[in-house]
């Protein structure tokens, strides 16, 4: 792809990050927000609260060619909150208390009811010469500085206060940077494996102005286009990779618009005034769960039973003991109940069910670890089927979660194997 547009790096500080007690979701943030605003990342790094390694990541900040550098973390008043002197002593300014700054810092205490603390004072402490970031939503204000042609931004690294000072601060000012777009385009697509999906793309005429990547998802694989070239190259490309998916593979698209599978399966279900349940035994719930984190699905989602033991199948499903011992729990027979009895305890139009063995016991050479039988139940059949999935106990639930609610998707647009979009 052309590398037309100033490129910035994104360093987040911070050695809950490094030794994976907090997850980075900063980066993300960043990335995705500066995309869309048409700039490319040259690079992220994630650092520990090192004054050492900072020094020598310096360096190369300083020499890799970027014009923006935006930094999260370390703007606290704890004594691992380094980045305000790391800062200075790199740029080999001195660090000035500004009185202003922290009467604020004082004020917002005040008005929150909280006790303020000497040590707070050093978040009224800038280099000489930094621009000060306020923070609407925090203690620590950030700072801009600039030197040898790169702008730094140092924001705070607690989440909502980094998009915050984003959204305030440096969206304004790269904006203003007049930058090229990047027109994106993507499809969601499943019942197709990655490698096959790079095959088919073989047959794909990609000007060099396209880039385009796949990514794997619970629920299929992204595959996305982009270039900074214009939006009108993209729908053409995008058509000619839809005819190649069609004409060489089994692969179902189930989304243009960036919707995931949840929301597409709400979407239809809305349309057609319809309602779904479910009735979980070794997913434990997690369907349930994955759905109810999407807003607006009250409408459609009636509710799910977590049949974990067979007691519950029994008394609250309804499904004869002696079906549970004939085929034992994890079976066709009992899913199939499972899923059409809980049809008429939730009084929904359609059941998800699942049962099998997670592990990592529990497992026998008829029926292994990883073996889940599924159901998805309608108001005229019922369609059951399985999987031997591999992995841990979560992977394998939650590879479950997203085979069954895939077959669900094929089985209210009545699509088996051919590539189609639904509108």
């Amino acid at each position: 792809m052309k590398q037309s547009n100033p490129s910035l790096a994104i360093i987040c500080l911070g050695t809950e990050l490094t030794q994976g007690f907090t997850l980075n979701t900063n980066a993300k943030m960043f990335s995705a927000k500066v995309r869309e605003l048409g700039f490319d990342v040259a690079y992220h790094l994630t650092l520990p609260d090192n004054a050492s390694l900072w020094k020598n990541t310096f360096d190369m900040i300083m020499n890799a060619g970027v014009e923006t550098v935006i930094v999260s973390g370390g703007l606290g008043p704890t004594a691992d909150d380094k980045t305000r002197f790391l800062i200075a002593e790199t740029l080999s300014r001195p660090l000035v208390y500004h009185a202003e700054w922290e009467a604020r810092i004082q004020k917002q205490f005040s008005e929150r009811s909280r006790p303020y603390s000497p040590e707070n004072r050093v978040q009224a402490m800038f280099p000489e010469g930094a621009e000060v970031l306020e923070n609407p939503v925090g203690s620590a204000p950030g700072f801009k500085i600039r030197q040898n042609g790169i702008t730094f931004f140092m924001i705070p690294g607690v989440p909502s206060e980094a998009e915050t000072l984003f959204e305030l601060h440096i969206v304004p000012w790269l904006k203003a940077k007049r930058s090229v777009p990047l027109f994106t385009r993507e499809i969601h697509l499943m019942n197709i494996p990655e490698a096959e999906l790079e095959s088919c793309l073989k047959k794909v005429s990609f000007p060099d102005s396209v880039s385009w990547s796949s990514l794997p998802e619970p629920d299929g694989i992204i595959f996305r286009i982009y270039s900074h070239e214009s939006a009108d190259i993209l729908s053409s490309v995008m058509s000619e990779a839809h005819r190649v998916l069609v004409e060489n593979s089994q692969a179902v698209i189930f989304s243009e618009n960036k919707d995931d599978l949840i929301r597409r399966i709400t979407d239809i279900l809305q349309k057609r005034n319809e309602t779904f349940g479910t009735a979980e035994s070794c997913t434990g719930g997690l369907i349930a769960s994955e759905v109810t984190r999407r807003a607006g699905v009250s409408g459609v989602f009636s509710g799910g039973i977590v049949a974990y033991h067979n007691r519950i199948k029994e008394h609250i499903l309804h499904i004869p003991a002696k079906i549970i011992a004939e085929n034992g729990a994890v079976s066709e027979a009992v899913v199939s109940a499972m899923a059409a009895n809980a049809r008429r305890v939730l009084g929904c139009d359609w059941v998800l069910a699942t049962s099998g063995i997670a592990g990592p016991d529990g497992g026998s050479p008829e029926k292994p670890v990883g073996l889940v039988w599924m159901a998805v139940a309608g108001k005229q059949e019922i369609f059951t089927f399985f999987e031997k999935f591999s992995g841990n106990r979560e992977q394998i639930r939650i590879k479950s979660v997203y085979k069954v609610l895939q077959q669900f998707f094929l089985q209210l647009t009545k699509q088996k194997s051919s590539c189609f979009f639904v509108q």
